[in-house]
């Protein structure tokens, strides 16, 4: 399951790729930039790869998580297999409305060829592809994602506590993705309330299952991501003066969050291998001292 959760978490991640990194500081825009029936190729994958890839993805971990009910034990009572049927509806429904979200959004390709082609930047029209592409459908796909996050991270089954250096790369990559994406799509207020939320998540999850929480995939996770996100915001906001979104600063900064993005994200990633090392460390000296 954790690696269709990678794909939840990174997915998006071809855009910096593609877009910031091989078209605006390798100058291969043939990768993303060229129109197809006025549709860059940037956007067909998001149409073609990227959507149908994150239901999938996001509907296999809601499966791995609510699909074991014998197993299925969120606090000190068993829950039913009911429960656990109903937990798992709830999953399903905040993925549904994920995946309509990033429908609207494909209202952006018309906004683009709108702008940029033919010049049309105002008028009715105009107005409500504007507010579908960069208002309802932004909405519609960060807050029932994040919301989703903290479901598992509530609603795992105890005892998955394996790959817990993985959790942690995970919570450090997403936290600089998602960072970019809000902030990005016009919503980087959100997340101060999305580390409230997993935060929330993460201290009901420990206060059911006990200090023992503290080592399970999805709570390793979260603490990560908490920790990532607002810090990869103040990073944003030290180096360009403001949230502005990164496709308004031009060519040279969106090569340059590019690749700040990976500079942060491979950093991140070390200090928690340099964190998670000393651990084990420590967990091995400390029986022989015993």
């Amino acid at each position: 399951m954790k690696w269709w959760f990678a794909i939840v978490l990174f997915a998006y991640y071809y855009k910096a790729l593609l877009c910031g990194l091989a078209a605006h500081t390798l100058g291969l825009v043939v990768v993303c930039e060229p129109l197809i029936w006025g549709i860059s190729v940037n956007h067909w994958i998001e149409i073609i790869v990227y959507c149908p890839l994150m239901w999938l993805a996001l509907r296999q971990v809601n499966v791995g998580v609510f699909g074991d009910t014998s197993l299925a034990t969120t606090d000190s009572r068993p829950t039913t297999r009911g429960d656990v049927r109903r937990y798992k509806l709830i999953g399903e429904a905040a993925i549904a409305i994920y995946l309509y979200g990033t429908g609207i959004h494909i209202t952006n390709v018309i906004e683009i060829y709108s702008r940029e082609e033919e010049g049309v930047t105002s008028g009715d029209v105009y107005d409500l592809i504007y507010f579908l592409d960069e208002g309802l459908s932004h909405y519609l796909q960060f807050i029932p994602l994040f919301f989703v996050l903290g479901w598992f991270v509530m609603h795992d089954r105890p005892g998955r506590t394996g790959s817990p250096t993985l959790a942690l790369l995970f919570g450090v990559g997403h936290g600089v993705e998602r960072a970019i994406g809000i902030i990005e799509g016009g919503k980087w207020f959100l997340g101060p309330p999305t580390v409230v939320w997993l935060t929330m998540c993460v201290v009901l999850r420990m206060c059911r299952r006990g200090p023992e929480a503290r080592d399970e995939f999805f709570v390793r996770y979260a603490i990560t991501f908490c920790v990532t996100l607002p810090l990869a915001q103040v990073a944003y906001w030290l180096r360009f003066g403001s949230f502005d979104q990164p496709s308004n600063l031009g060519a040279s900064a969106l090569a340059e969050m590019a690749v700040g993005g990976i500079i942060l994200t491979a950093t991140g990633g070390l200090v928690v291998l340099a964190i998670q090392r000393v651990r084990i460390r420590r967990a091995r000296v400390a029986p022989k001292e015993a």
